[in-house]
């Protein structure tokens, strides 16, 4: 890891922290930083001023997530197949229920 690649909002973690930590703020000091981090489990604050060698132990996550998922397991993809806006009511079923039904009380109490 490098002092570029160190971001807000980053979660790093390696032997230097008891937890992975989001970078908060970092603040340059010649060669090294001083990095202000917060605890994700614990929410402790750590401001260790890191040199490259302690950069190098350090690892991060990935800036965006992989959307590698088996769209099997959520059970959309076969019903996709077969109707494009199944996945629609899926999302909107519950809702969606309750306005047809009372649509169509109201379509025929104007009867």
């Amino acid at each position: 890891m490098t002092i570029a690649q160190l971001r807000p909002k980053k979660v790093l973690h390696g032997p230097i922290f008891p937890e992975p930590v989001q970078v908060m703020v970092t603040i340059p000091m010649g060669d090294a930083v001083k990095l202000v981090a917060k605890g994700v489990n614990t929410s402790r604050v750590y401001k260790p001023i890191l040199t490259p060698e302690k950069l190098a132990t350090l690892e991060s996550t990935a800036d965006t997530e992989p959307f590698d998922g088996d769209a099997q397991r959520f059970r959309l993809a076969p019903a996709f197949e077969y109707d494009p806006y199944f996945s629609l009511g899926v999302c909107v079923g519950g809702r969606l229920r309750t306005s047809l039904r009372s649509f169509t009380s109201a379509v025929t109490f104007y009867r």
